[in-house]
């Protein structure tokens, strides 16, 4: 269950994996600061633009960040700015660089042999189709909503009723708890570009850290 703002829990195949993450101990530390700068800033819709925003790449690291890089001073970017970008592309680079940060834990998972094939989404990300659809591009995975919108607070019931021996284990448990709404299926065509976009925009952390850095103390000195 890969939450935006609450707890996650991974699925495998039928199989529930005990992975409940409270923000922001082990998520990326920028996506709910992200997200409350988001909302403020833009409102216009990213359907109006294309996959990979016409080829602008977004970092969500606006306050620095945990995983998988630990580095306090890195910050946020857009990379590939030119005078045809208009503002939808740049909320469309938002939303996808987000979900780029994920895939660059669920890579490490991938990596050591804990794949998983279905994304549960929770939180404020997962009231938009076109993010969710974006999430299951991305990923390429399936992505699924949950019918009760309740995500923290069900996983710590969960975790409740277990711990009380209610249910013999998590899987069970989930059962009984877990409701789930639509499925969105990736796209072939859009998840291949996707790959290819988040090759590019994995290089941009060692490209742009030392700049980061430099710039952070540039604005400690001076401010």
């Amino acid at each position: 269950m890969v939450s935006i703002m609450g707890y996650l829990l991974i699925l495998r195949h039928t199989s529930y994996f005990r992975m409940f993450v409270k923000e922001p101990s082990r998520q990326t530390l920028a996506t709910r600061h992200l997200l409350n700068w988001f909302k403020r800033v833009f409102t216009d819709s990213a359907a109006k633009s294309t996959v990979g925003a016409n080829g602008l790449l977004y970092t969500p690291y606006i306050v620095g960040e945990r995983a998988p890089h630990p580095d306090a001073d890195i910050r946020g970017s857009f990379t590939g700015v030119d005078g045809t970008h208009k503002k939808v592309d740049f909320v469309r680079a938002v939303l996808e660089g987000i979900i780029f940060s994920f895939k660059d834990i669920m890579d490490i998972y991938d990596e050591n042999d804990k794949e998983f094939d279905t994304v549960v989404a929770i939180g404020g990300g997962a009231k938009s189709p076109l993010w969710l659809q974006i999430q299951a591009d991305i990923f390429n995975k399936k992505v699924v909503s949950l019918t009760n919108e309740q995500g923290p607070g069900m996983g710590a019931a969960m975790i409740a009723a277990v711990g009380l021996g209610w249910f013999k284990d998590f899987q069970e448990c989930a059962e009984k708890f877990v409701h789930f709404g639509k499925t969105y299926v990736p796209n072939p065509d859009n998840a291949k570009k996707y790959d290819q976009l988040h090759k590019i925009y994995a290089q941009v952390y060692d490209q742009t850290k030392g700049i980061s850095k430099q710039l952070l103390a540039y604005r400690r000195e001076n401010n």
